[in-house]
């Protein structure tokens, strides 16, 4: 599936929200045409450079009366000035801010009068490349005569599609003014989300920072995107693996994907979390239930805690100090100083990574893996810590041994779980 940017039409309402730059993978700032002025394309500039938004030109017939949204007769020769004097206009304050200007989309009525007419389509995209160089993405319709311009005049196209409109069976966009022109529905808007960006054939959606509740509204629609965006590979017929962002609280995650109907298990590691479901009964896109956790500012559920005693005495102890330039008393003192958190448990059973040791006393893997370790050992590898359940072969750099430690029961599984916390007391 080709990845889909979320463009929002910005820059065009006194009282816009910030948030929605903060959602935005792309701002499409009015430039004087049907919405904008300087003081306004100075704030979009800069909220771009503030939330890592990539900037684009927006420009329009020169209609401010009716909001860029009904077709002039304007020649193609006049509208290629009026875009090249808008686009500039902005071009020119982006260059002072430093925010380079990376796509252009016609705005409204000119979007769709161009990409009915190839003069206007040529003249539109003269005046952004007079503006803004070739360098500029336009972003436009998937098929007509903007994309067909576009490509004369050497411009990557962005195909688009709208999250916030309806659309007619034949794909065509519902008439503003009519009934279900405009989504303002969250339902609605996540399907169509879904729809759009699982065809394909789409490398941006659109919001308007005009339609009712376009925050809540970007939100969902970003959400989905990141979701959707997770890579996701086969496991036999059984299984997927998506790869998972950092951030998001893990725990959390496995509770959310065993909850979607027909998933079976969910298992999650440092970096990928492993559905399991009938291959007779596949469920339905596992992805779009991790989409509420992306971007989501959480309270963090703290697991209980739990306290292991700790000798210190591995073998390997003496070599992570002098590899540290520490004592080794030292670096006990600090493996046993902070509190460590279940990032995943695997490897054996029971067995829980745990993070994070302190930058100091972190070292790699051994190079050469012993074949027996002795159970309940503690070691270190990279910056992560952890207790062996079982005697078995294994890498880590062993520091000490665990006292009157179960790691895992037969009839219970594993005692540490995703998101406990654990501190180790020190025993001499």
């Amino acid at each position: 599936m080709t990845e889909c940017l979320l463009n929002i039409d910005l820059g065009e309402l006194p009282d816009e929200d910030e948030r929605l730059y903060a959602l935005a993978r792309v701002a499409n700032i009015a430039c004087g045409g049907h919405a904008g002025d300087e003081a306004s394309m100075r704030r979009a500039l800069a909220l771009c450079a503030r939330h890592g938004t990539l900037a684009g030109a927006h420009p329009s017939y020169e209609d401010r009366e009716h909001f860029g949204r009904r077709a002039l007769d304007v020649s193609p020769e006049v509208l290629r000035g009026q875009v090249a004097r808008q686009c500039g206009a902005l071009a020119r304050l982006a260059n002072e801010a430093r925010v380079p200007v990376r796509y252009a989309k016609p705005h409204g009525a000119l979007y769709h009068a161009a990409n009915a007419s190839p003069a206007l389509a040529r003249a539109v995209v003269a005046g952004l490349v007079e503006a803004l160089g070739t360098g500029v993405v336009l972003i436009a319709p998937p098929e007509g005569a903007l994309r067909d311009a576009a490509g004369e005049a050497g411009l990557v196209h962005a195909r688009e599609g709208f999250a916030d409109r309806g659309t007619r069976p034949d794909g065509s966009l519902i008439p503003r003014g009519q009934p279900g022109a405009v989504l303002t529905d969250l339902a609605r808007v996540r399907d169509n989300t879904v729809r759009l960006a699982t065809q394909g054939t789409l490398e941006t959606l659109c919001v308007h920072g005009d339609t009712p509740g376009a925050v809540e509204l970007a939100r969902a629609v970003r959400r989905t995107l990141d979701a959707l965006a997770l890579r996701s590979e086969p496991l036999g017929e059984g299984a997927l693996r998506l790869q998972l962002p950092e951030g998001l609280e893990r725990r959390t995650v496995r509770e959310a994907l065993r909850a979607v109907p027909h998933v079976l298990d969910a298992v999650i590691t440092e970096e990928h979390a492993c559905v399991y479901f009938d291959p007779a009964a596949p469920p339905e896109e596992p992805r779009l239930a991790l989409a509420g956790l992306l971007g989501a500012t959480l309270p963090r559920e703290d697991g209980p805690l739990v306290t292991l005693r700790v000798r210190y005495d591995g073998p390997d102890l003496a070599k992570v100090a002098e590899r540290a330039g520490l004592p080794a008393d030292e670096v006990a003192r600090l493996h046993a100083a902070r509190e460590y958190t279940v990032r995943c448990v695997g490897f054996l059973p029971g067995f829980a990574y745990l993070g994070e040791v302190d930058p100091r006393i972190a070292v790699p893997r051994l190079p050469s893996p012993r074949v027996r370790v002795p159970a309940l050992a503690v070691g270190i590898a990279g910056g992560r810590t952890g207790v062996y359940p079982f005697a078995s072969p294994g890498g880590w750099n062993l520091i000490g041994t665990a006292l009157d430690f179960t790691a895992f029961h037969p009839d219970r599984g594993a005692v540490l779980q995703l998101g406990d916390r654990v501190r180790f007391e020190r025993v001499d």
